[in-house]
């Protein structure tokens, strides 16, 4: 009988908290410019992702979710200065309440910390795009992108003059996209990071590149073929 009710306990302890932290959610805090945005990955009780507000982009730490009880670390740097930021919080649904922590000249202060997942559906990605890269002559460079979708992960290539290159580091969240092509070009490797928001059969967007040896940023256009 204690066994039964010990096995009982745990199934109900399991089953009733929320056990889903992965995702981009999304917030404000007072005394902060613009919205934070915290792409969350999970294994297991262990969370880790990517941190990004208007001091840019940082990796999380510590990150784990114990039944609906959520932490994780953020470090960052103003002015010169390296400092902390610890939030906790309590996980339910697509909502987590609770707060932020840090230290300023010595003391910590605390923040109320409300975040809510972006459940917006992600765009639909896969198939053969006709793409074009935008000179800033108004000259276009055409090709072909491949690309399939797998939840948040996309897979492909790009394809330029039938030489076909896999993308590296493919991601869907909505409908942007994010994704690398790293070609070789005069014995060197040439890097072009792009970015697009998909709408409908057409993506716009921008793509950063060292192709000339110096990183410069292009408009980039794609259209689904049917």
């Amino acid at each position: 009988m204690l066994i039964f009710a010990a096995l009982a306990l745990a199934a109900f302890t399991t089953f009733g908290a929320d056990t889903n932290a992965a995702g981009i959610w999304k917030w404000s805090l007072t005394e902060q410019t613009g919205e934070t945005v915290l792409n969350l990955k999970q294994d297991r009780d262990k969370l880790t992702g990517s941190y990004t507000n208007q001091f840019g982009k940082a990796e999380i730490a510590d990150g784990s979710l114990k039944d609906s009880d959520i932490t994780f670390k953020v470090k960052r740097e103003f002015n010169g200065q390296a400092f902390l930021i610890k939030y906790s919080g309590k996980l339910a649904g697509d909502k987590i309440t609770g707060k932020c922590e840090f230290d300023v000249n010595g003391e910590t202060r605390a923040l109320e910390w409300k975040a809510q997942r972006d459940t917006a559906k992600a765009a639909a990605a896969s198939g053969d795009w006709s793409t074009a890269l935008i000179l800033g002559d108004g000259n276009r460079i055409e090709g072909t992108l491949k690309l399939k979708q797998d939840g948040d992960k996309l897979t492909g290539a790009a394809v330029r003059n039938e030489n076909e290159t896999q993308i590296q580091d493919g991601k869907i969240a909505g409908d942007e996209i994010t994704f690398t092509v790293i070609r070789d070009r005069d014995g060197r490797k040439v890097t072009a990071k792009y970015k697009g928001k998909i709408t409908g059969d057409t993506v716009k967007g921008k793509v950063e590149s060292d192709w000339s040896g110096d990183w410069q940023t292009l408009d980039w256009e794609g259209t689904r073929a049917k």
